[in-house]
């Protein structure tokens, strides 16, 4: 009874987006008239009450009892769904129910006639289908999905309003520190595959059984980078989508949901208090929870002064969140476990009215009387606490966003060509020169990791009665892959060079993509004792591909007048040729919910059980490739274009609409 339901459930919650998602599209673009709003609202209003049902259903036939379930095969994909259901699953799951009805009831309405009606709810309804995915599994693969399409769903919603340069910008940002820390958490799991193991519960137990405790830095890292706990001064460059993505991204569910990951996977038992007895060594879990909590109360120190020196009112509600998240995380690493599962619920819910009452507030604000305002104590603790050259020195540095941090925005805008919004050949060199220091940075760092002597034996049931066992070595470098990476990377440097070029840009991208996927295919053949005769085949045609490619965007760079303003929608036809351009570009580095994925899913995980590092360093060079593909969309397909038919096409509606409101006003 209880395992048929939780199955019924996980595929209701799982497969009813995904419908969601495709209804939605299917009836935009296939529409011969203007599209209208009453069957996204119905849809809306109808999957709201459909979800409740269930949760509800949910609570009165499983309530809190501790249950496991697998489901092998989950959608005829070839990966088992873990379904850990207890306490802390159902909290969440009505928790994020409730906060995606209510953002999607307000946005009926706060979105009225708006031209981006259809392409908000699309996004929605992805976000919707991620939350679910990270919430309900705790399987490798399908929690990956969720989590990669949290990111990307909030990317997108950040260049809501995509006719205008700024959100496009911003995006690009929050798209690399994403990008930065999901390689934590692909770490992570590639480090648990190498143990042969897709329950990410059993993870602690796994690495503590093979004095493995340094890697829940990783998940500590992963989790810090997705709530805006460092760096934190990218949440409030979020706010450049409308307010109902702010409050269901940036006040409640995508900052919050990395706690629900810690409550998830890190121990009970690894708090500070419990350890603070003992000797600690280098390698003792508690020094990597003394630093947490050192970097959480000083990210809480920042950003409270910073959300009392901001006038936006978006900026100031985002820095109070990052508050929070910290003193949340402090919680959890002391211990008080419940403490802190009521506190990001209630937080949450509070953070979701705030940022969804900001516009009324505003609107308040600039239509009443406001001569004589009410004078607030708020803040006049700090005279008691700091003498005033102290404070006047944390004013400045708080105004200035603590300068030291904000330069990190500048090596992204110089690594992804952005400082000046032009694409010419000294932002083409820039790339080049700052991706070949990075790359080399990372393979030092992971060359140096990887010299642990390390050994597992595994075995486990073969066909019949028979036992295999085998022996993997953690130590692996092989010069022969590094060189095919290498080749990875040159590929996503020409990439770049022919962002403006969507036949080069494909090209490219697949050889880049394709490069990646050899280079692990190699590797699994290598370890099987085969020939080298594949290796030095795929490497000759590759190098010929590469050198051809090479002369040729040279060639063109010489010949040409490669100077473009960045966001101009030059090569924007139609909405739906821009999606499928999009969505091709995805597909080739793999992206959850495409077909490709398949591919490198299998590959991710018979390469884990040989050489974890392999796939990490793999890994690199696609969200790299993801970042241009990204890039590649913003720089071509939306931004302001020449003859402003965008922005007409966009606003049309919104503009005869104004012009009857002045009209009878």
């Amino acid at each position: 009874m209880e395992n048929s339901l939780i199955t019924y459930l996980v595929h209701y919650f799982i497969l009813f987006p995904i419908a969601k998602i495709l209804f939605i599209n299917i009836q935009y673009f296939t529409s011969k008239q203007e599209p209208g709003e009453y069957m996204v609202r119905k849809l809306v209003q109808w999957g709201n009450t459909s979800d409740f049902i269930h949760v509800a259903i949910a609570l009165y036939f499983l309530g809190f009892r501790a249950v496991t379930v697998q489901i092998e095969n989950f959608c005829f994909l070839g990966w088992p769904f873990i379904v850990h259901w207890d306490l802390l699953t159902f909290v969440f799951l009505a928790f994020t129910t409730t906060i995606i009805a209510v953002i999607g009831h307000f946005s009926l309405f706060y979105l009225h006639r708006d031209a981006y009606y259809h392409k908000f709810f699309s996004l929605y309804f992805i976000f919707h289908l991620s939350i679910k995915l990270i919430v309900l599994s705790s399987g490798s693969t399908f929690f990956f999905m969720g989590w990669e399409l949290l990111g990307f769903s909030s990317v997108l919603l950040i260049a809501f309003y995509e006719h205008r340069s700024n959100p496009l910008k911003n995006a690009m940002r929050v798209l690399f520190i994403y990008e930065f820390g999901d390689i934590f958490l692909l770490a992570l799991i590639a480090l648990l595959l190498f143990f042969h193991t897709e329950d990410i519960a059993k993870l602690a137990l796994i690495l503590e059984k093979n004095s493995c405790e340094w890697a829940m830095v990783l998940l500590i890292f992963a989790c810090f980078f997705k709530s805006g706990i460092f760096p934190w001064i990218w949440l409030p460059r979020a706010m450049e989508g409308p307010t109902p993505s702010s409050a269901v991204f940036y006040g409640s569910l995508s900052t919050h949901i990395p706690i629900f990951l810690l409550l998830r996977f890190w121990p009970k038992q690894w708090s500070l208090p419990a350890y603070w007895p003992e000797v600690w060594t280098i390698s003792h879990p508690a020094n990597a929870i003394a630093v947490a909590i050192a970097i959480c109360v000083f990210s809480a120190f920042i950003t409270t002064h910073m959300s009392r020196q901001h006038s936006d009112a978006k900026n100031t509600i985002a820095y109070a969140t990052i508050t929070q998240l910290a003193i949340i995380y402090i919680e959890i690493f002391l211990g008080f476990r419940t403490l802190a599962l009521v506190h990001v619920v209630s937080h949450g819910i509070y953070r979701t009215f705030e940022f969804l009452r900001t516009p009324s507030l505003l609107h308040l604000y600039h239509t009443m009387e406001t001569r004589r305002p009410k004078m607030t104590h708020t803040g006049k603790h700090f005279k008691a606490l700091f003498p005033e050259g102290l404070r006047n020195w944390l004013y400045s540095l708080t105004i200035n966003e603590f300068g030291f941090f904000l330069r990190s925005f500048d090596f992204i805008d110089w690594f992804l060509g952005l400082k000046f919004l032009r694409f010419d050949k000294k932002a083409a060199r820039r790339f080049t020169i700052m991706i070949t220091v990075v790359w080399t940075v990372f393979s030092i760092i992971i060359f140096l990791l990887s010299r642990n002597d390390f050994t597992v034996e595994c075995t486990g049931d073969g066909s019949g009665n028979t036992v295999t066992a085998f022996i993997v070595n953690w130590k692996y470098f092989n010069a022969k892959d590094e060189i095919l990476l290498a080749l990875a990377v040159g590929f996503t440097v020409l990439t770049f060079y022919n962002i403006r070029k969507v036949g080069m840009f494909f090209t490219t991208l697949a050889c880049s993509a394709a490069t990646v996927g050899i280079e692990h295919t190699l590797l699994l053949v290598r370890y099987m004792d085969a020939s080298n005769l594949l290796y030095w085949i795929s490497l000759i045609v590759l190098a010929v591909v590469f050198a051809g490619l090479a002369f040729y965007s040279a060639y063109v760079f010489s010949n040409g007048n490669e100077n473009y303003s960045s966001y101009t929608a030059k090569l924007s036809r139609t909405t739906l040729a821009n999606l499928l351009l999009f969505i091709a570009g995805l597909a080739i580095v793999g992206v959850p919910g495409l077909g490709i994925v398949l591919a490198w899913e299998y590959l991710i995980h018979y390469t884990a059980q040989v050489a974890p590092y392999m796939v990490v360093k793999g890994f690199f060079i696609i969200k790299l490739d993801t970042l241009l593909v990204f890039l590649f969309y913003f720089s071509n397909f939306l931004g302001f274009p020449d003859h402003k038919v965008q922005v007409l096409h966009h606003y049309k509606r919104d503009t005869l609409h104004l012009r009857w409101v002045q009209k009878h006003a």
